[in-house]
């Protein structure tokens, strides 16, 4: 079976599950292998919208509406982005009653003019029984090859403390990562040249670095586009250890942001071109925050689960 039908048999399948379960399902029902439950994660910033980014009682509890959903949903793991004015004690006893760990954090690590506060940040992660961290993009504004050398070398220096507090540090991608060169690097290049596989790993969004190698390479669909991601995942091998799954929509490449499984990446041959060791399978749409664009980021969650759960590659 070739990889587009292996996508698209994996992506009715899913879609099927998706139309039939009830929502309080915790299990599609389907046919395929499925990535395992314990590694499937969703990134809360799916719901930032809802939730809010306030520090009040109200913005706690839709965190625990949410968090009671994707209990009910099947989730057993959540990548938190905020800790929504709790504690670390405090958001670690919610997730606990929830049933809920938390399977990584995107934090603001800093850079090396603006050094974050790492001994505070290794001691919240312990708490909340973290292992994975890192901030949830890189600087968009660095515009010379030397300021992205000095930050993965500041990026390096991190992991290395964090590997020897029992963490680890990831960099998550976007798009500018691939798209911006110099000379015959890439910004991506350049993190990977300048951080030790030991101290640093990489947190692989699908979405974003479909585009950005698309846009870099000139490809004008997903489907040429995704192979350049699965290109990467390869080249990456054991440093791969996280993805973000977060799916294109077709037509005029690049797509926006669609939910996993009615867009055009092909996930399973992504997967599949992975031979490292990937602990987590993330869910994430990123909000909109546009009243004129509606988003339900459950409907989000329920589909990107059941997607997972199902898909065979």
């Amino acid at each position: 079976m070739s990889a587009r039908m292996r996508r698209a048999f994996a992506a009715a399948l899913c879609l099927a599950a998706f139309a039939a379960a009830p929502a309080s399902a915790a299990q599609p029902d389907c046919t395929g292998r499925g990535v395992p439950v314990n590694k499937i994660s969703i990134q809360e910033y799916t719901f930032a919208e809802y939730i809010g980014f306030g520090t009040d009682a109200a913005t706690q509890a839709r965190l625990e509406q949410v968090l009671a959903f994707l209990r009910d949903t099947g989730y057993r793991n959540i990548e938190l982005f905020t800790l929504s004015g709790l504690s670390a004690t405090q958001m670690r006893a919610l997730l606990d009653e929830y049933g809920i760990k938390a399977s990584a954090r995107h934090v603001d690590v800093g850079t090396p003019t603006a050094p974050a506060n790492l001994d505070q940040i290794l001691a919240e992660n312990k708490i909340l029984g973290i292992k994975y961290f890192g901030s949830g993009g890189t600087p968009r504004t660095y515009t010379t090859e030397a300021q992205w050398v000095a930050y993965a070398e500041y990026l390096d220096q991190l992991g290395e403390r964090a590997r020897k507090a029992g963490q680890t540090l990831m960099v998550h991608n976007h798009n500018w990562e691939f798209e911006t060169s110099f000379a015959d690097t890439t910004p991506y290049d350049v993190l990977l040249a300048h951080t030790d596989p030991r101290n640093v790993v990489f947190q692989v969004d699908l979405y974003w670095s479909t585009r950005g190698l698309g846009t870099a390479e000139g490809a004008t669909n997903v489907a040429q586009a995704d192979d350049l991601s699965a290109e990467l995942v390869r080249r990456l091998g054991n440093r791969a250890q996280l993805f973000h799954v977060k799916d294109m929509a077709t037509g005029t490449f690049p797509g926006r942001i669609e939910i996993v499984g009615a867009g055009g990446i092909d996930f399973p041959s992504i997967f599949a071109a992975s031979k490292g060791p990937v602990r987590y399978y993330v869910v994430e749409h990123d909000p909109r925050f546009n009243p004129a664009q509606p988003f339900d980021p459950f409907e989000a969650a329920k589909a990107g689960f059941d997607y997972l759960s199902c898909v065979r590659y």
